[in-house]
C-alpha cells in the first residue's frame, strides 16, 4: 500500500510539473550526435621527467527543431582522468589523490543556442561555437572558445555572410571595485563575407574586441573582497581590430590557399600592430596528399603589455590564452589526438612574431589503415627574452608520425608520436626548463557521429 501511495505521489508531481506548452515527440525532429573518446599521452612536455596519463571524454549533441530552421542546439560535455584524482578534477595532471572512485566531471552545456529564420538568413542566440574563417589562427570553437552572443548568418546567390556580437567579458561584478565607476564589459564583433570570383573562393573578414577589462597587478584584486580601495585594480582599455582576406584556388593538380591579416590595437596605454601572411599549397600524388604551410607574422621586441605580450601581431589566442588547430605539428601546436598536451604556440608568438614552415603527407597504407607524417621548423620573428639578459629567436624543429585505424563503424583508433628539438627560445618560453629534447607518444580511441 505504501509503495502505491508513493508511486501515486510521484506520478501526480510529474503530471502537475508538465509545461503547458509541451509538445509530443512526433511534433518535433531531434538530431542526436556523440563524440566519445579515451586518450593516452606519454611525454616530457613542460617537464624534466617523463610522465603519462589517461583521459576520457563524452560529448552529446542534441538539435531539437519544431520546424525548418526553428529550434535549439545543445552540446553536453563530461570529462575526467583515470586514477584517484578524477572525482575532484577533470585533468589528472598536477592533481594527486588516493581514491578508487573514478568519474567523468560535468563541464555543463559547452554550446547552447536557439535559432530561427529571418529573411535570407538565420538568427542564433546563446553560447555560440565561434570559429574564425581564417583557419583558426585567431580564435577557435573547435578548441574551446565558447562565448555567449547573437549571430546572423545566411546567403544570397553566390554570397554568404556571418555577423555576430558576443559578450567576451562581463564586467558587472566590477561595480564593487572602487577604482571602476561603472559596469565595464568587453565585446567581440564578427563580420564575414564570402563569395566565388572567377572560380576562386574569396572572403573578407573583420574581427574586433572592444571595451575595458580588469587585469590585476601584484597585490591587486578586481572585485573588492576586503573593503580596501587601496588594492583595487583599475580598468584597462582592451581594443583590438583584425582585418583580413582569404582566397582558395585550384590550379591544375595544385590547390592553393592563402590568408592575409592586419592587426592593430591597444592594451592599456601600450599600442600593438602587425600583419600575418599564410600560404598553403597542397596536391595529390597518387593516393597520397602532400601539403606545405608557411606562416609569417610580424613582431616587435621590447616593452610588453599587461597581458605579457610584445607589441607585434596579436591573436585572440594570445589575449584569452586559448588555442586552435591552425598548424600541422603535434608538440608545438594543438593536434586532435594529442591536443590535451602541447606548447600552445599561436601564430603571433606572444607579439614577437613567428616564422614557420611545415609539411604534411597523408597516405593510405591498406584498407582501414592510413598514415600521416609531419615536420615543422619554428622561429621567432624578433628576439625573445630568455633570462639572464639574453635573447633568442630559435624556437625549434619537430617531426611526427600518426597512424589511423578504422576499428568499426564510426570508430577510429589514432596513435603516433613526435619529437621536438628546441632552441634557446623554445626551451625558455614554451618548455619552461633547459630540456632541449621533447617527445610525445599519444593514442585516441574515438566514436563519433
Amino acid at each position: 500500500m505504501r509503495k502505491e501511495v508513493l508511486l501515486g505521489a510521484v506520478l501526480s508531481t510529474a503530471l502537475l510539473s508538465t509545461p503547458s506548452q509541451a509538445v509530443k515527440l512526433q511534433d518535433t525532429d531531434i538530431d542526436f550526435g556523440i563524440q566519445y573518446r579515451v586518450m593516452y599521452n606519454n611525454s616530457n612536455i613542460g617537464s624534466q621527467k617523463q610522465y603519462d596519463f589517461f583521459r576520457q571524454r563524452l560529448r552529446l549533441n542534441l538539435d531539437v527543431h519544431t520546424e525548418e530552421n526553428v529550434g535549439g542546439f545543445i552540446q553536453i560535455e563530461y570529462r575526467g582522468g583515470w586514477g584517484g584524482s578524477s572525482p575532484a578534477s577533470s585533468d589528472p595532471r598536477g592533481v594527486y589523490a588516493i581514491n578508487a572512485f573514478n568519474r567523468l566531471q560535468a563541464r555543463g552545456i559547452r554550446y547552447g543556442y536557439l535559432y530561427f529564420p529571418a529573411g535570407p538568413g538565420k538568427v542564433m542566440a546563446g553560447i555560440l561555437p565561434a570559429n574564425d574563417q581564417v583557419d583558426q589562427m585567431l580564435f577557435s570553437a573547435d578548441w574551446d572558445l565558447n562565448i555567449g552572443g547573437i549571430a546572423y548568418a545566411g546567403s544570397s546567390g553566390a554570397v554568404n555572410w556571418r555577423a555576430a556580437i558576443v559578450k567576451l567579458v562581463e564586467g558587472q561584478a566590477l561595480i564593487k571595485n572602487s577604482q571602476i565607476n561603472k559596469d565595464q564589459d568587453e565585446h567581440f564583433i564578427v563580420l564575414d563575407l564570402n563569395t566565388k570570383a572567377g572560380g576562386v573562393d574569396v572572403g573578407v573578414h573583420w574581427y574586433g574586441a572592444y571595451g575595458k577589462v580588469c587585469i590585476p597587478g601584484s597585490g591587486q584584486e578586481c572585485v573588492d573582497s576586503d573593503n580596501n580601495p587601496a588594492n583595487d585594480a583599475p580598468a584597462t582599455k582592451l581594443n583590438q581590430t583584425w582585418l583580413g582576406a582569404h582566397a582558395t584556388a585550384k590550379l591544375d593538380m595544385v590547390k592553393l590557399h592563402g590568408v592575409v591579416l592586419y592587426n592593430t590595437g591597444k592594451v592599456g596605454t601600450i599600442k600593438n600592430d602587425g600583419f600575418l601572411v599564410r600560404i598553403e599549397p597542397s596536391l595529390s600524388l597518387g593516393k597520397a596528399n602532400v601539403s606545405l604551410l608557411g606562416v609569417y607574422s610580424s613582431g616587435k621586441s621590447g616593452t610588453t603589455n599587461a597581458l605579457g605580450n610584445a607589441k607585434g601581431f596579436h591573436t585572440v589566442h594570445s589575449i584569452l590564452k586559448t588555442g586552435g588547430y591552425w598548424a600541422y605539428t603535434y608538440i608545438f601546436t594543438p593536434h586532435g589526438p594529442s591536443d590535451v598536451n602541447d606548447f600552445g604556440l599561436e601564430p603571433g608568438n606572444k607579439g614577437y612574431g613567428l616564422i614557420t614552415l611545415q609539411g604534411k603527407v597523408d597516405a593510405p597504407i591498406m584498407d582501414k589503415l592510413s598514415a600521416q607524417a609531419v615536420a615543422g621548423i619554428f622561429r621567432s620573428a624578433k628576439n625573445m627574452p630568455i633570462g639572464g639578459g639574453q635573447t633568442s629567436k630559435n624556437l625549434g624543429t619537430e617531426f611526427g608520425v600518426q597512424l589511423t585505424a578504422n576499428v568499426g563503424k564510426h570508430m577510429n583508433l589514432e596513435f603516433g608520436g613526435a619529437f621536438a628539438s628546441l632552441g634557446d627560445a623554445g626551451k625558455a618560453i614554451y618548455q619552461g626548463n633547459n630540456k632541449s629534447s621533447v617527445n610525445e607518444i599519444f593514442a585516441r580511441l574515438q566514436l563519433e557521429f
